[in-house]
C-alpha cells in the first residue's frame, strides 16, 4: 500500500490534534521516505531520510509534537509511506547509513526538579 503525505488543511475545530497517535502495524512493515517540508509528527526529519518501522513494532510522533500541532491550520509536509505485507529485508548499503541511535528519538530525559537537584 502506497500512502502520500502532501500539503493539506488539518481538521477545522481549533482542539483539534492533527499529529498522528502511537500505533503499532501487526501485519505490515512501514517505509517512509521524507521528501520535503516539515514533517509534523517528527523532530530534525531532513529531506532524503528514510525510516523503518517493521511490524509489530510501536511507533508515533516524537515528545511534544502533539502539543505543538494542536491548533495548527496545515502541513506543508511531503512524504511517501510504503506499507508492505511481507518483511523488508536491509541491504548493506542502508546499513552503511544507519542512524545508529535513531530508536532513542523518542527519549527524552525527565526533567529533573526539587530539592536534590544540583
Amino acid at each position: 500500500m502506497v500512502c502520500s503525505f502532501v500539503p493539506r488543511l488539518f481538521d477545522y475545530h481549533p482542539l483539534s490534534i492533527p499529529a498522528p497517535y502511537n500505533h503499532s502495524n501487526i501485519d505490515s512493515d512501514e517505509v517512509l521516505y521524507y521528501v520535503d517540508g516539515d514533517f509534523m509528527s517528527r523532530k530534525h526529519v531532513e529531506r532524503g531520510q528514510i525510516t523503518l518501522h517493521p511490524k509489530g513494532i510501536p511507533h508515533g510522533p516524537h515528545p511534544g509534537t502533539v502539543e505543538k500541532s494542536i491548533g495548527a491550520k496545515e502541513t506543508k509536509e511531503l512524504a511517501v509511506m510504503v506499507d508492505t505485507f511481507y518483511p523488508l529485508s536491509i541491504t548493506e548499503q542502508a546499513m552503511k547509513i544507519e542512524q545508529k541511535d535513531y530508536y532513542r528519538s523518542w527519549y527524552e530525559p525527565p526533567v529533573k526538579t526539587g530539592p536534590d537537584i544540583e
